[in-house]
């Protein structure tokens, strides 16, 4: 008979961790039950409205936001240090999901923040609720980070993406661990490899078409019987396709150019924090293995749009989570 009690850790993660919400479902639907939770930044938002018996009611505002929706919670603020205050979403939600204290929540809970100046972990274990949820998603130069007493706050995800250490354990429970950050190195070396050669071939192309213009060129200069007027009519008939190629592909390069460290900022900030905390959750997994690990890719979900697609985010996390449990209760 395989364990039942679960004690849940949930990464970092943007709107992919909207996943786990599908996953929660799905451990109490095969009978599971979280008797524990500890989460970084988007896992300690998750984690914390379901320590507080709320996710159902939090899944059904959440399922309702279209993409106009989310970014009218952006309380937008050009401030020396963020984007966005934070405090729209957080009284959003907190008309749905009371503030309260942490060591009054049913199912026992911890969420992780950063201490901007020391570097140091720091570990909600009691007060209030939303306290720790807002400091611990607060994304570097994303959100306005927070004071708390002496400390200045921000994402949790900075020094444990995955707190697989921090839940509270129990003799007879097993520890499982959602990550939505990974990285299938062999597959983005694919597509890499796949571009570079679809590069390569666009790059003989193109000299190609260079050496026929030269051509072109030399022979216009041989034919002396032809007046001015007949040599461009001549140049406009015949050469006219292979400056299109060569234009064609001068524009596809300087594009390409242009976006090869992603399409915007944001795109650039997203993937270098989602790779610090790729190799952040690597060492973690190390020093603390679960007995059962789900994982999404990290480019599955990333972009400030996706926070509109919840559902279908959470029924990815449903079915990776069903997988995993399969696994788990064949062995």
């Amino acid at each position: 008979m395989k364990k039942k009690d679960v004690a849940l850790a949930l990464s970092s993660g943007g709107p992919r961790g909207f996943a786990y919400i599908g996953a929660i479902e799905e451990l109490e639907a095969r009978g599971y039950r979280i008797t524990s939770v500890a989460g970084s930044s988007i896992g300690s938002l998750v984690g914390g409205i379901y320590a507080a018996g709320r996710l159902a009611d939090f899944k059904e505002w959440l399922y309702s936001l279209d993409t106009w929706k989310v970014f009218s919670l952006m309380d937008l603020s050009i401030g020396k240090n963020h984007f966005v205050k934070g405090e729209k979403i957080i009284h959003a939600i907190m008309e749905i999901v009371p503030d309260v204290n942490i060591e009054d929540l049913p199912i026992p809970y911890r969420a992780v923040a950063t201490d901007l100046y020391t570097g140091e972990e720091v570990l909600f274990e009691r007060g209030k609720l939303f306290t720790a949820i807002r400091a611990s998603i607060s994304i570097p130069s994303l959100l306005r980070p927070v004071k708390y007493g002496l400390s200045t706050l921000i994402d949790g995800g900075i020094v444990n993406c995955l707190p697989v250490d921090k839940v509270e354990r129990h003799s007879d429970d097993i520890l499982i661990a959602f990550d939505v950050n990974d990285v299938n190195v062999a597959e983005i070396k694919a597509i890499l490899e796949s571009e570079h050669r679809a590069q390569r071939e666009d790059e003989r192309f193109h000299i190609a078409k260079r050496l026929e213009m030269k051509e072109l060129i030399e022979e216009i200069r041989g034919k002396n019987e032809l007046g001015l007027v007949e040599r461009l009519k001549y140049v406009g008939s015949h050469g006219l396709s292979l400056v299109k190629d060569i234009v064609g592909y001068q524009k596809l390069y300087d594009e390409d150019t242009a976006l090869d460290y992603g399409d915007t900022y944001y795109d650039l900030l997203d993937r270098t924090f989602s790779l610090q905390n790729h190799r952040n959750t690597e060492l973690m997994l190390q020093l603390c293995p679960p007995d059962i690990l789900v994982q999404m890719s990290f480019d599955a979900y990333g972009e400030i749009a996706d926070y509109a697609k919840a559902q279908e985010i959470a029924e990815k996390g449903r079915a990776l989570m069903s997988e995993a449990l399969d696994r788990y209760e064949q062995r």
